[in-house]
């Protein structure tokens, strides 16, 4: 239909559990890739601050980024922002689960 809807999680409608307990979510990117598995999108993308997914945390000297995240690949997570609740971590589950067996998802992409 050409519709991109802008998903956005905050306290009055987070149930604060996570969304692998009975379709629940905890944040922003659980949100969107629920909603993305719910209205069978094309794609989901899950916007961040961070340049993207190192093989160690960033914050480490030597920290590569990868062109392109495998769920095979050894990663690293960095600290989260005090600012949000997510995290990488968050965005590697919530894509996973977007393009997961069952999803008409095809892609998810996070962009900074």
């Amino acid at each position: 239909v050409g519709i991109i809807p802008i998903i956005n999680e905050n306290d009055a409608v987070s149930a604060n559990r996570g969304y692998t307990e009975g379709d629940l979510f905890s944040d922003n990117d659980s949100l969107a890739a629920l909603c993305a598995r719910s209205f069978a999108c094309d794609l989901c993308i899950l916007l961040t601050d961070v340049d993207g997914v190192f093989d160690r945390p960033p914050s480490e000297q030597g920290a590569k980024l990868l062109p392109f995240y495998d769920e095979n690949q050894s990663v690293g997570i960095g600290e989260k922002s005090k600012h949000g609740r997510g995290g990488m971590g968050s965005k590697i589950s919530a894509a996973q689960f977007a393009v997961s067996p069952g999803s008409q998802c095809r892609a998810c992409v996070v962009l900074s």
